[in-house]
């Protein structure tokens, strides 16, 4: 008569029973499975982001100009405070922006500098920059838009939001710590939520964004009140 060998227990020696035999593949193969379909949602999950990055450079870089109505939360870590402004916005490729806020601050960027007018105190302030980051102008994050990739590492801080992305800075000295971004499917951009080193953040949404809409040259440009002071920086 044949026998057949009966597998053993390698810590015990004791023989194992088929139905014994059986558990072990299939919890085997249960963790296998496990181990597989982990990497394949960690591989989707770095896809997505790929894409949701590449959806927002994409659109910003066909962009030729906006306009939009902008909200801005600026919350001060050190007050304890939080203030609200509305504003209108106009950008405008290459490299100019204006940010015309309801309290009657204005902010304009013309490629090769800024100035920061404010009815208020009635001054306006005149800056030269070499790039925008140094401009410290949280919105004028839209005119870069189109290199994201360049400038910062991008995680997904919440895997069921696949649009919410976190960008973090690769240049030391970074005026932002992080900068955290929604976008719709076609790419652009709803809000962002910028946290600087100070630990002070600024949140900007946007909404009745146009697009594409053949924005006037004269519309960046802007002449102060009569009796302003004028300061160059």
């Amino acid at each position: 008569m044949a026998t057949t060998a009966n597998s053993t227990n390698e810590l015990t020696g004791v023989p194992l029973s088929a139905r014994a035999r059986l558990e072990r593949v299939l919890t085997t193969t249960a963790f296998l499975l496990v181990i597989v379909a982990a990497a394949m949602v960690s591989l989707a999950a770095a896809q997505s982001v790929d894409e949701a990055v590449q959806a927002v450079e994409n659109h910003y870089r066909e962009l030729t100009d906006l306009t939009a109505k902008v909200v801005q939360k600026n919350h001060l870590k050190a007050l304890d405070k939080t203030q609200t402004f509305e504003a209108v916005l106009w950008i405008r490729k290459p490299g100019r922006l204006r940010l015309d806020y309801a309290n009657g601050q204005v902010i304009l960027v013309n490629g090769k500098g800024a100035l920061f007018y404010s009815r208020k105190s009635e001054q306006m302030i005149k800056k030269t920059f070499s790039d925008i980051e140094q401009m410290n102008i949280p919105v004028a994050f839209l005119l870069g838009a189109a290199h994201i990739r360049d400038d910062f590492d991008v995680r997904r801080p919440d895997p069921a939001a696949p649009r919410l992305l976190e960008l973090t800075p690769k240049k030391p000295g970074a005026a932002m710590k992080k900068l955290i971004l929604r976008s719709d499917d076609a790419g652009r951009i709803a809000l962002l939520d910028i946290l600087d080193k100070a630990g002070n953040r600024t949140e900007i949404s946007f909404s009745d964004t146009q697009e594409g809409v053949g924005l006037d040259d004269k519309l960046f440009v802007f002449k102060a009140p009569k009796g302003t002071e004028v300061i160059e920086q």
